[in-house]
């Protein structure tokens, strides 16, 4: 570290700062630091002031100082928000027992080491919540805890950064100022009207900003390379590229070339939906692409999934992200990289996601020898945090396909109708006019349909009326509330069979008392390796600081979470058992490790709600076999 650079640090971490204390602990003299203050504000002006109380730096040109005097355009985070993403994403990302020294990092984000100490405070508390701890001790820190929620939670704040709409059409209107983004967005939807085509919200913004920066680039004079694949002229996506072209053309009075309208082609197929279901398909996606870029991206996908714990293998996704590598990759080897922007606001407001984006452009690099730059690696970024938007929003709305035949502008007027009332429930994915084109449909929820349907499907059919009356309305909130039910269940059943293992369900008459019932089922769990020698006495404390029987039903339990792991442990009998002033005839004696305490945050209040009901514990102790007893607690949900 150079002496200009120690001076800056110091700046930023403390000021003013007089001469004599920046001499003192730099070690040099007066003058010198005199001299470098004048070198810095002479290459930077008005970087650094001097009044009677000493120096202070302008923080903002501080940063940009620094990145020069680094060599790189390294990201320095500058609010508490910013720093404790990133310590989270650090220790989270890092291996086991890895230390951290506070001074280090101290040095590294140019703040104090009170600043960092408390930043750590916040980390502490975000961590306790994924049953993960903050481990220090001297100068240093550490992360421990179960892998499985390192990556919980790394997951889980990648969702978060993709909350509220990644990338809105109106922050492209403030990022491109001097392009009509709402006039893309009608030339775009107009002409998908013309050619029967359909387009989701999510995919939308997606399209018009590539559009944008294609605007962009031509009117810098920058057209698209060659080097892409021949584009089969007859596809009505080709068609329908040309004429958004020829429109945009006018307006903007630029001309696009032939490559240009070959990716805006592939961009459609990417992105919207033909009525007649002839688009790209993870089927025939190597013959746009090549066998090489799809296996690339199968890579990629993979990574994701072992590092961030994200699935991104549904076939949106693939098609989507493999046309974008396929085009990246032509980009770089004719030396034509992509102007971006959007790429300090990606790296400012979504870190993580970008972080994300940064590892995979590491991947493409080392297995294609291309190169990058940071406006492509934004690119990957939006296509990242679209994604995990879509997949948020799916997991909280329910998937929807329309099937109205033969009527293209009836169909948009009833999503349209859809919407209104069920925007906050559902998302619509599809919209379809031909019945075979359903047979294909993946992960949906729900299928509305105007007309009777010839074939059979899993997948729950609405008929709805054209017009969506007011009944047709009623009827649909009812489906969606079923259908959301039953995901409920899903999640229930999924856990449950996670926590009680056949082995750990039991018809048992013979223990007619609490003492006899507990020791019972403390053995099974240390026969079974679920718990220590200690357990037992803890269950008891338990018990005396107040009864763990309900009703007719004892959830014996310890206050600790020190079991070796979590598990359920079920005794149903026939005759009663004697539990102080009650009697039950159904236990479940629970034990938690401290790492998947978030387990027992999502079943514990669920279980005692459904158990509260004493018509739901009769159904549940006349359960005969443990498939009986999980389907019967599933089945309590109402």
């Amino acid at each position: 570290m150079n002496i200009k650079e120690k001076i800056i640090q110091m700046l930023i971490k403390k000021q003013p700062l007089t001469s004599s204390v920046l001499s003192n602990q730099l070690g040099i003299s007066v003058r010198t630091v005199k001299n470098y203050i004048y070198q810095i504000n002479t290459e930077y002006p008005e970087t650094i002031s001097s009044s009677h109380t000493g120096y202070s730096i302008n923080k903002d040109k501080a940063y940009d100082v620094l990145r020069d005097i680094l060599g790189e355009e390294k990201e320095i985070p500058q609010t508490s928000k910013e720093r404790v993403i990133y310590l989270l994403n650090m220790l989270l990302k890092s291996h086991q027992d890895e230390q951290f020294n506070i001074y280090d990092i101290g040095d590294e984000l140019y703040v104090s080491i009170s600043t960092i100490r408390n930043e750590l405070k916040q980390v502490k508390r975000k961590l306790n919540k994924y049953d993960l701890e903050l481990k220090s001790k001297g100068d240093y820190f550490k992360i421990e805890g179960l892998e499985k929620n390192k990556r919980k939670m790394l997951s889980a704040i990648l969702y978060k950064e993709s909350d509220m709409h990644f990338i809105s059409l109106d922050t492209l209107q403030n990022s491109f100022k001097n392009i009509n983004i709402d006039l893309i967005k009608s030339i775009i939807i107009n002409l998908f009207q013309k050619y029967h085509y359909f387009i989701n919200d999510y995919s939308l913004s997606n399209l018009v900003l590539h559009i944008a920066l294609s605007i962009e680039r031509i009117r810098d004079n920058e057209h698209y390379i060659q080097g892409t694949q021949p584009i089969d002229q007859d596809l009505i996506e080709y068609t329908l590229a040309k004429e958004i072209a020829s429109q945009l053309e006018t307006y903007f009075q630029i001309k696009f070339n032939n490559e240009e309208i070959y990716e805006m082609t592939l961009l459609i197929i990417s992105r919207a939906s033909s009525l007649n279901f002839k688009t790209v398909t993870e089927e025939n996606l190597e013959q746009f692409v090549g066998q090489k870029c799809l296996s690339l991206v199968h890579i990629l996908i993979d990574n994701i999934k072992a590092i961030y714990s994200i699935d991104l293998s549904s076939p949106e996704f693939l098609i989507r992200f493999t046309l974008h590598i396929h085009n990246l990759l032509i980009r770089s080897r004719n030396n034509y990289l992509n102007k971006n922007p959007l790429t300090k606001k990606m790296k400012t407001s979504y870190p993580l996601i970008y972080d994300m984006s940064v590892n995979i452009s590491k991947t493409i690099i080392e297995k294609t020898n291309i190169t990058m730059n940071d406006d492509e690696i934004a690119f990957i970024t939006f296509h990242l945090g679209t994604i995990l938007e879509t997949q948020k929003n799916l997991a909280s709305k329910i998937s929807v396909a329309i099937f109205c035949p033969n009527y293209y502008d009836l169909s948009l007027k009833l999503v349209e109708n859809i919407k209104q009332y069920f925007s906050n429930d559902i998302v619509i994915s599809h919209i379809f006019t031909e019945e075979n084109n359903l047979l294909e449909l993946k992960n949906i929820d729900l299928i509305i349909t105007t007309v009777p349907l010839n074939i059979l499907l899993k997948t729950p059919v609405f008929e709805v009326d054209m017009f969506l009356t007011n009944q047709s309305r009623y009827k649909l909130n009812e489906i969606i509330i079923e259908i959301n039910r039953e995901k409920q269940k899903e999640e229930l059943r999924s856990y449950l069979t996670q926590l009680i293992l056949p082995e750990l369900f039991e018809r048992n008459d013979s223990l007619n008392n609490k003492e006899n019932c507990i020791q019972y089922m403390v053995k099974k769990f240390e026969n079974n390796h679920y718990v220590n020698k200690y357990f037992y006495d803890d269950v008891i404390k338990r018990e005396q600081l107040s009864s763990t029987a309900f009703g007719n039903f004892a959830i014996p339990h310890s206050t600790k979470m020190n079991a070796y792991k979590t598990g359920i442990n079920i005794i149903i009998s026939k005759k009663s058992i004697s539990w102080n002033r009650n009697s039950v005839n159904l236990v479940l004696m629970m034990c938690f490790n401290k790492n998947e305490r978030y387990i027992f945050n999502k079943i514990y209040d669920t279980i005692t709600t459904i158990l509260s009901e004493s018509d739901n514990v009769k159904k549940i102790i006349s359960s005969q076999s443990y498939e009986e007893f999980i389907d019967s607690i599933v089945n309590s949900i109402k």
